[in-house]
């Protein structure tokens, strides 16, 4: 515990009763909830394990933002079954989205469950975007995607 003598006073002053904490920002409020995402994400079980039959996977992701396509916001996931984690979710690119991303773990395991070699679709962000007036409006960002999956072929049973 740290004390400083007051000049006043010559009363010795604790400091640590005198400091505030500040309140986290908006940044620090979403990386925390990134972070927590990410631990989420680490702590599931690999493609690997999940998806025994997967061989292979890629994820073309395109994101728009308010219906407008955010050029440069593409992107190509190819998984590396034995190491990728069975949580398939990709942050929202905004920067002022709080509580939001794309999880496409439900997507992907349909897709496996119907030996499906292809999937497509969009879904919006769950997140919410604090406004100029001070109430929070839904975030308007939109992820559209296409999985193409690859499974293991059955070894031929031997006819004895």
């Amino acid at each position: 515990m740290k004390t400083l003598n007051d000049g006043e006073t010559g009363a010795m002053v604790d400091l640590e009763t005198k400091s505030r904490t500040r309140p986290l920002s908006k940044s620090e409020l979403r990386k925390e909830n990134r972070q927590r995402t990410s631990e989420r994400v680490e702590k599931s079980a690999s493609l690997a394990t999940t998806y025994p039959n997967l061989k292979a996977l890629k994820v073309d992701l395109l994101y728009f933002d308010r219906e407008i396509v955010s050029w440069g916001r593409g992107l190509r996931y190819r998984a590396n079954v034995e190491a990728a984690k069975s949580i398939l979710h990709f942050d929202c690119p905004s920067s002022l989205c709080k509580d939001g991303g794309f999880d496409l773990s439900k997507n992907l395991g349909s897709a496996v469950v119907e030996h499906r070699k292809s999937v497509e679709g969009s879904m919006h962000c769950p997140g919410f975007r604090d406004q100029e007036t001070g109430k929070a409006a839904a975030c308007e960002s939109v992820l559209h995607f296409k999985m193409n999956l690859a499974f293991k072929t059955k070894a031929p049973r031997d006819a004895a």
